[in-house]
């Protein structure tokens, strides 16, 4: 099974997808790396050392925000990532 990680907003312009799914990373620090592996021109901007730069979140299955790289995923896990300035 895969993770799904979606992308709003800047992290959206700079990955060029709406989405993609990762095989099996168990936490969003591992899926930050793989992400860095898979789309340099996003990690460029918005991910460092395996963690979000300051001005965008994670969320997680529509629960909650999060930063944390060691937030736990399980497969079928949805994650987002946003510009924190992002809403209305």
């Amino acid at each position: 099974m895969s993770v799904r990680v979606e992308f709003f907003g800047i992290p959206r312009e700079r990955a060029g997808v709406d989405a993609v799914n990762l095989r099996n990373p168990a936490t969003l620090g591992h899926a930050l790396q793989m992400l860095t592996t898979r789309l340099p021109a996003l990690a460029a901007s918005c991910i460092a050392d395996g963690r979000l730069k300051s001005g965008y979140l994670a969320n997680l299955n529509g629960e909650r925000f999060t930063t944390d790289p060691e937030s736990p995923l399980q497969p079928g896990d949805a994650v987002l990532i946003l510009s924190a300035d992002v809403g209305g």
